[in-house]
Protein backbone atom coordinates (compact mmCIF):
# COMPACT_ATOMS: atom_id res chain seq x y z
CA UNK A 1 0.00 0.00 0.00
CA UNK A 2 1.48 3.47 -0.77
CA UNK A 3 2.42 5.16 1.77
CA UNK A 4 1.96 2.61 4.50
CA UNK A 5 3.86 2.27 7.85
CA UNK A 6 5.63 -0.92 8.09
CA UNK A 7 6.88 -1.97 12.00
CA UNK A 8 9.34 -4.17 11.37
CA UNK A 9 9.63 -7.16 13.94
CA UNK A 10 11.30 -5.99 16.59
CA UNK A 11 13.71 -9.44 17.38
CA UNK A 12 14.74 -8.98 13.77
CA UNK A 13 15.02 -5.12 14.21
CA UNK A 14 17.79 -5.99 16.44
CA UNK A 15 19.75 -8.67 14.69
CA UNK A 16 22.13 -5.81 13.00
CA UNK A 17 23.23 -4.83 16.12
CA UNK A 18 23.66 -8.28 17.72
CA UNK A 19 25.63 -9.16 14.03
CA UNK A 20 28.01 -5.91 14.63
CA UNK A 21 28.59 -6.13 17.92
CA UNK A 22 29.94 -10.31 17.81
CA UNK A 23 31.98 -9.40 14.67
CA UNK A 24 33.37 -6.55 16.87
CA UNK A 25 34.32 -8.69 19.58
CA UNK A 26 35.92 -11.27 17.66
CA UNK A 27 37.71 -9.68 15.44
CA UNK A 28 39.13 -7.08 18.40
CA UNK A 29 39.80 -10.68 20.42
CA UNK A 30 42.15 -11.84 17.33
CA UNK A 31 44.25 -8.42 17.39
CA UNK A 32 44.87 -8.18 21.01
CA UNK A 33 45.87 -12.20 20.32
CA UNK A 34 48.02 -10.66 17.69
CA UNK A 35 49.40 -7.20 20.07
CA UNK A 36 50.23 -9.53 22.98
CA UNK A 37 51.71 -12.14 21.75
CA UNK A 38 53.97 -10.29 19.16
CA UNK A 39 57.62 -10.59 20.09
CA UNK A 40 58.07 -6.59 19.60
CA UNK A 41 56.65 -3.40 18.46
CA UNK A 42 57.20 -4.24 14.98
CA UNK A 43 55.29 -7.45 15.15
CA UNK A 44 52.80 -5.39 17.11
CA UNK A 45 51.94 -3.23 14.01
CA UNK A 46 49.90 -5.70 12.18
CA UNK A 47 47.69 -6.14 15.15
CA UNK A 48 47.05 -2.75 15.80
CA UNK A 49 45.90 -1.95 12.38
CA UNK A 50 43.16 -4.64 12.63
CA UNK A 51 42.32 -3.22 15.82
CA UNK A 52 41.65 -0.68 14.98
CA UNK A 53 39.53 -1.05 12.04
CA UNK A 54 37.72 -3.68 13.33
CA UNK A 55 34.82 -1.28 13.78
CA UNK A 56 34.42 -0.43 10.15
CA UNK A 57 35.27 -3.94 8.95
CA UNK A 58 32.25 -5.12 11.20
CA UNK A 59 30.04 -2.28 10.04
CA UNK A 60 30.39 -3.16 6.68
CA UNK A 61 29.76 -6.44 6.69
CA UNK A 62 27.19 -5.66 8.60
CA UNK A 63 25.48 -3.57 6.10
CA UNK A 64 26.32 -5.92 3.12
CA UNK A 65 24.42 -8.87 4.58
CA UNK A 66 20.97 -6.89 5.57
CA UNK A 67 20.88 -4.39 3.01
CA UNK A 68 23.40 -5.68 0.31
CA UNK A 69 25.05 -2.13 0.02
CA UNK A 70 26.53 -0.07 2.75
CA UNK A 71 24.11 3.26 2.58
CA UNK A 72 23.44 4.35 5.95
CA UNK A 73 26.90 5.13 7.46
CA UNK A 74 26.82 8.79 7.18
CA UNK A 75 28.99 9.08 4.14
CA UNK A 76 27.50 12.48 3.59
CA UNK A 77 29.19 15.75 4.40
CA UNK A 78 26.50 17.44 5.88
CA UNK A 79 26.80 20.98 6.78
CA UNK A 80 30.02 22.41 7.23
CA UNK A 81 29.64 24.55 10.35
CA UNK A 82 29.66 21.03 11.76
CA UNK A 83 33.00 19.54 10.73
CA UNK A 84 34.33 22.57 11.86
CA UNK A 85 32.94 22.41 15.56
CA UNK A 86 34.42 18.96 15.46
CA UNK A 87 37.63 20.45 14.26
CA UNK A 88 37.92 22.65 16.97
CA UNK A 89 36.59 21.34 19.84
CA UNK A 90 39.40 18.31 20.27
CA UNK A 91 41.72 21.86 20.71
CA UNK A 92 39.64 23.63 22.79
CA UNK A 93 38.94 20.12 25.33
CA UNK A 94 42.66 19.88 25.34
CA UNK A 95 43.24 23.53 26.55
CA UNK A 96 40.96 23.83 28.73
CA UNK A 97 41.87 19.82 30.41
CA UNK A 98 45.30 19.93 30.46
CA UNK A 99 45.43 23.95 31.48
CA UNK A 100 44.11 22.60 34.80
CA UNK A 101 46.75 20.16 34.71
CA UNK A 102 49.38 23.02 34.86
CA UNK A 103 47.11 24.99 37.08
CA UNK A 104 47.66 22.20 39.37
CA UNK A 105 49.86 19.11 39.68
CA UNK A 106 51.87 19.07 35.70
CA UNK A 107 54.21 21.73 35.00
CA UNK A 108 54.44 23.66 31.67
CA UNK A 109 56.10 23.10 30.08
CA UNK A 110 58.79 20.66 29.51
CA UNK A 111 61.67 22.15 28.36
CA UNK A 112 63.73 19.04 26.96
CA UNK A 113 61.05 18.26 24.80
CA UNK A 114 60.27 21.84 23.60
CA UNK A 115 64.54 21.56 22.80
CA UNK A 116 64.18 18.30 20.83
CA UNK A 117 61.48 19.32 18.88
CA UNK A 118 62.84 23.09 18.29
CA UNK A 119 65.66 21.07 16.67
CA UNK A 120 63.42 18.27 14.76
CA UNK A 121 61.26 21.55 13.53
CA UNK A 122 64.25 23.22 12.18
CA UNK A 123 65.53 19.66 10.58
CA UNK A 124 62.39 19.59 8.76
CA UNK A 125 61.13 22.48 8.13
CA UNK A 126 64.15 25.06 7.92
CA UNK A 127 62.37 27.29 10.24
CA UNK A 128 64.89 28.40 13.46
CA UNK A 129 62.43 29.42 16.35
CA UNK A 130 63.58 30.49 19.49
CA UNK A 131 60.91 31.02 21.13
CA UNK A 132 59.09 27.58 23.10
CA UNK A 133 55.74 29.31 22.66
CA UNK A 134 56.37 30.26 18.89
CA UNK A 135 57.68 26.82 18.96
CA UNK A 136 53.90 25.32 20.73
CA UNK A 137 52.27 27.12 18.09
CA UNK A 138 54.01 25.33 15.27
CA UNK A 139 53.07 22.33 17.03
CA UNK A 140 49.35 23.04 17.34
CA UNK A 141 49.34 24.43 13.70
CA UNK A 142 50.76 21.02 12.29
CA UNK A 143 48.47 19.30 15.12
CA UNK A 144 45.59 20.50 13.14
CA UNK A 145 46.29 20.20 9.48
CA UNK A 146 48.74 17.79 8.08
CA UNK A 147 49.23 15.94 11.71
CA UNK A 148 45.63 14.92 11.25
CA UNK A 149 46.43 12.97 8.29
CA UNK A 150 47.27 9.59 10.08
CA UNK A 151 45.08 9.71 13.12
CA UNK A 152 42.57 10.42 10.71
CA UNK A 153 43.29 7.21 8.72
CA UNK A 154 42.94 5.18 11.51
CA UNK A 155 40.06 7.57 13.56
CA UNK A 156 38.27 6.07 10.19
CA UNK A 157 38.68 2.66 11.26
CA UNK A 158 37.08 2.86 14.52
CA UNK A 159 34.06 5.68 13.40
CA UNK A 160 32.65 4.13 10.56
CA UNK A 161 31.87 1.32 12.79
CA UNK A 162 31.17 3.42 16.31
CA UNK A 163 29.52 6.68 15.01
CA UNK A 164 28.95 5.87 11.37
CA UNK A 165 26.77 2.24 12.42
CA UNK A 166 26.97 2.20 16.05
CA UNK A 167 25.06 5.25 17.26
CA UNK A 168 22.43 5.44 14.26
CA UNK A 169 21.15 1.75 14.85
CA UNK A 170 20.64 2.07 18.81
CA UNK A 171 19.05 5.22 18.52
CA UNK A 172 16.07 3.26 16.37
CA UNK A 173 15.32 1.55 19.84
CA UNK A 174 16.43 4.05 22.49
CA UNK A 175 16.69 7.51 23.10
CA UNK A 176 19.43 9.54 22.98
CA UNK A 177 20.71 9.42 26.77
CA UNK A 178 20.57 5.40 26.16
CA UNK A 179 22.63 5.78 23.18
CA UNK A 180 25.20 7.70 23.98
CA UNK A 181 25.58 5.85 27.49
CA UNK A 182 25.68 2.58 25.42
CA UNK A 183 27.66 3.39 22.75
CA UNK A 184 30.54 5.17 25.02
CA UNK A 185 30.44 2.34 27.60
CA UNK A 186 31.09 -0.35 24.54
CA UNK A 187 33.30 2.01 23.16
CA UNK A 188 35.39 2.18 26.36
CA UNK A 189 35.26 -1.68 26.83
CA UNK A 190 36.61 -2.09 23.35
CA UNK A 191 39.84 0.03 24.89
CA UNK A 192 40.47 -2.07 27.94
CA UNK A 193 42.74 -4.25 27.04
CA UNK A 194 44.82 -1.30 26.18
CA UNK A 195 44.84 0.41 29.07
CA UNK A 196 44.92 -3.04 31.63
CA UNK A 197 48.43 -4.00 28.90
CA UNK A 198 50.10 -0.74 28.47
CA UNK A 199 48.38 2.16 29.66
CA UNK A 200 48.80 1.32 33.41
CA UNK A 201 52.05 0.05 33.98
CA UNK A 202 53.34 2.63 31.34
CA UNK A 203 52.43 5.56 33.80
CA UNK A 204 52.44 4.03 36.87
CA UNK A 205 48.60 4.31 37.62
CA UNK A 206 46.39 1.59 39.25
CA UNK A 207 44.17 0.02 37.07
CA UNK A 208 41.11 0.23 38.11
CA UNK A 209 41.64 4.04 38.44
CA UNK A 210 42.67 3.97 34.86
CA UNK A 211 40.21 2.20 33.68
CA UNK A 212 36.97 4.44 35.39
CA UNK A 213 38.48 7.28 34.11
CA UNK A 214 38.78 5.83 30.52
CA UNK A 215 35.02 4.91 30.94
CA UNK A 216 33.97 8.23 32.39
CA UNK A 217 35.91 10.28 29.91
CA UNK A 218 34.78 7.89 26.97
CA UNK A 219 30.94 7.94 27.73
CA UNK A 220 31.62 12.32 27.94
CA UNK A 221 33.24 12.00 24.40
CA UNK A 222 31.24 9.80 23.06
CA UNK A 223 28.08 11.78 23.67
CA UNK A 224 29.32 15.02 21.95
CA UNK A 225 30.14 12.86 18.89
CA UNK A 226 26.93 10.72 19.06
CA UNK A 227 25.49 14.46 18.72
CA UNK A 228 27.00 15.83 16.28
CA UNK A 229 26.47 12.37 14.11
CA UNK A 230 22.86 12.64 14.56
CA UNK A 231 23.06 16.28 14.05
CA UNK A 232 24.75 16.48 10.71
CA UNK A 233 24.07 13.09 9.45
CA UNK A 234 27.80 12.93 8.60
CA UNK A 235 29.92 10.56 9.98
CA UNK A 236 32.95 12.96 9.06
CA UNK A 237 32.56 15.02 12.32
CA UNK A 238 33.31 11.97 14.76
CA UNK A 239 36.08 10.81 12.31
CA UNK A 240 37.79 14.72 12.62
CA UNK A 241 36.93 15.12 16.32
CA UNK A 242 38.55 11.74 17.61
CA UNK A 243 41.62 12.27 15.02
CA UNK A 244 41.96 15.46 16.64
CA UNK A 245 41.66 14.36 20.17
CA UNK A 246 44.53 11.85 19.17
CA UNK A 247 46.63 14.74 17.52
CA UNK A 248 46.49 16.95 19.94
CA UNK A 249 46.38 15.07 23.66
CA UNK A 250 48.60 12.52 22.56
CA UNK A 251 51.34 14.27 20.54
CA UNK A 252 51.26 18.04 21.49
CA UNK A 253 49.71 18.46 25.12
CA UNK A 254 50.80 15.28 27.06
CA UNK A 255 54.19 15.71 25.64
CA UNK A 256 54.13 19.38 26.83
CA UNK A 257 53.52 18.36 30.26
CA UNK A 258 56.19 18.00 32.58
CA UNK A 259 55.47 15.52 35.91
CA UNK A 260 55.83 17.22 38.80
CA UNK A 261 54.83 14.89 41.58
CA UNK A 262 53.50 11.21 42.13
CA UNK A 263 49.86 12.30 41.09
CA UNK A 264 50.76 13.87 37.60
CA UNK A 265 50.01 11.02 35.58
CA UNK A 266 46.83 10.61 37.52
CA UNK A 267 45.64 14.06 36.89
CA UNK A 268 46.65 14.40 33.46
CA UNK A 269 46.55 12.78 30.43
CA UNK A 270 43.57 11.57 27.96
CA UNK A 271 42.80 8.75 30.48
CA UNK A 272 43.32 11.50 33.73
CA UNK A 273 40.61 13.21 35.80
CA UNK A 274 41.12 16.48 34.64
CA UNK A 275 40.17 16.01 30.74
CA UNK A 276 37.80 13.01 32.00
CA UNK A 277 35.82 15.92 34.41
CA UNK A 278 36.23 17.97 31.29
CA UNK A 279 34.52 15.39 28.56
CA UNK A 280 32.01 14.77 30.57
CA UNK A 281 31.00 18.24 31.21
CA UNK A 282 31.05 18.82 27.68
CA UNK A 283 29.17 16.24 26.68
CA UNK A 284 26.61 17.20 29.50
CA UNK A 285 26.41 20.29 27.29
CA UNK A 286 25.59 18.51 24.18
CA UNK A 287 23.16 16.37 25.92
CA UNK A 288 20.94 19.32 27.13
CA UNK A 289 20.64 19.73 23.63
CA UNK A 290 19.29 16.76 22.65
CA UNK A 291 16.07 17.89 21.31
CA UNK A 292 17.50 19.05 18.85
CA UNK A 293 18.23 16.04 17.19
CA UNK A 294 15.85 14.27 14.50
CA UNK A 295 13.75 12.06 15.62
CA UNK A 296 14.23 8.49 14.83
CA UNK A 297 11.28 5.77 14.14
CA UNK A 298 11.37 3.65 17.11
CA UNK A 299 11.31 -0.17 17.89
CA UNK A 300 12.57 -1.04 14.43
CA UNK A 301 9.98 0.96 12.69
CA UNK A 302 10.43 1.87 9.04
CA UNK A 303 7.97 4.28 6.52
CA UNK A 304 7.60 2.26 2.94
CA UNK A 305 6.80 4.58 0.68
CA UNK A 306 5.84 3.89 -2.64
CA UNK A 307 5.98 0.72 -4.72
CA UNK A 308 9.86 0.78 -4.85
CA UNK A 309 9.54 0.21 -1.05
CA UNK A 310 12.74 2.34 -0.36
CA UNK A 311 12.92 3.30 3.20
CA UNK A 312 12.05 6.95 4.45
CA UNK A 313 14.33 7.64 7.66
CA UNK A 314 16.89 10.92 7.74
CA UNK A 315 19.24 9.00 9.83
CA UNK A 316 19.66 6.16 7.00
CA UNK A 317 20.72 8.62 4.51
CA UNK A 318 24.31 8.01 2.78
Amino acid sequence: MRGALRVDDTKQSYRPLVVFLVLVVVLAAFSYFLIFTAGNDDDQTGGFALLQFSPAISAIVTKLIYQRNVRGLGWGWGKTRYQVAAWLLPLALGLVGFGLVWLTVGGFYDEAWIAETRSGIADTLGLNISSAYGVMLILVLVGGTVGLLLPGLFAFGEELGWRGFLVPELYKHANFTKTALISGLIWSVYHYPLVIGFEAEELGVHTVYLLLMATVGGIGLSTIMAWLRLKSGSVWTAVFMHAGLNSYNQGVFENLTEETSNLTNYISGEFGLMMSLVAVFAGYLFWRKRDALPQPNHQGSTIRTGKTGITSDPLNQP
